[in-house]
């Protein structure tokens, strides 16, 4: 009896040790930490924050995390959200999410009227972006429009603030509608919006808003598959491609872009396709 109650306590001391190998603490991230991790998601080094983000900081302060948390106080913090279009929750550690989103679904003219709301102080802003989608097809999001502003250089490297613009149902013939014409309204303004098709991780990860996009550090890097995505208001079968409802959600997606069209919505500066759209319309709808 005492060899076996012997054993029962061996094994939970196995167990023990077992689970004080397998299962790692918590990662304890503080103020510093995370302004640090910041910059470096945007390609930015600490010995480079001073030069590139000014407010009087020092290598040694950003070098040092002691004495970098001495002087992060609310005015630094709410700078540094504003330079990355982040928000000051995340770096507080008050929500994981480093992003807000901007709803345009239904409302794809507003897309539009947040473009022009960007470069109304200046015409020198760089603005462009991203149709992001995956070959995950689900009812749930599976594309995003992401949008960078250019507000500053290192080294002859760019450095972006990232915007996220609606989350998606790619194959929804109301979302495919409502992406084109936002794809429209950016090309329109020479504000170029290109299509990726990225890996299912990749797009998991950049629309958790948890991660900084295209960034090497955050394993965000958006350099897959490309394809044309003003072709959604130029060519008809591109567009309907990959629509779900059958029939049903083909011919209702192409009605929408004629709405749309008839709006000024559908304008990508390559000329007016309404001709080939209702040509497509009457030659597969009758």
């Amino acid at each position: 009896m005492l060899e076996y109650i012997s054993g029962i306590v061996n094994i939970f001391s196995l167990w023990d040790r077992f689970k004080n190998r397998v299962i790692p603490s918590p990662v304890v991230t503080n103020t510093a930490q995370r302004f640090i991790r910041l910059f470096e998601a945007h390609g930015i080094s600490r010995a480079q924050i001073p030069r590139f983000f000014g407010h009087n900081l020092t290598i040694h302060q950003v070098e040092d995390e002691t004495e970098l948390l001495k002087i992060l106080d609310t005015n630094l913090l709410e700078a540094v959200a504003t330079l990355f279009g982040i928000r000051l929750e995340w770096l507080e550690g008050g929500t994981d999410e480093l992003y807000d989103i901007n709803h345009f679904y239904k409302q794809p003219q507003k897309f539009g009227e947040w473009l022009d709301s960007l470069t109304a102080d200046t015409d020198k802003i760089k603005i462009d972006g991203w149709l992001l989608t995956t070959k995950f097809k689900t009812d749930q999001y599976d594309a995003l429009i992401l949008m960078r502003e250019k507000i500053g250089e290192l080294a002859d490297e760019n450095i972006y603030r990232y915007y996220f613009c609606e989350q998606w149902i790619y194959g929804y013939w109301k979302c495919r509608a409502d992406i084109a014409a936002c794809v429209a309204q950016g090309w329109k303004r020479n504000q170029y919006i290109t299509g990726r098709m990225l890996t299912q991780k990749v797009f998991n990860k950049i629309i958790s808003l948890k991660l900084v996009p295209n960034s090497e550090l955050e394993g965000t890097a958006i350099a897959n598959q490309r394809f044309q995505a003003e072709d959604l208001t130029l060519n008809p079968k591109f567009f309907v491609q990959g629509l779900s409802e059958g029939q049903f959600g083909i011919e209702n997606a192409v009605a929408l872009w004629l709405e749309y069209q008839q709006l000024g919505f559908m304008d990508s500066g390559f000329g007016n396709k309404r001709s080939v759209f209702e040509q497509f319309q009457h030659d597969h709808f009758k």
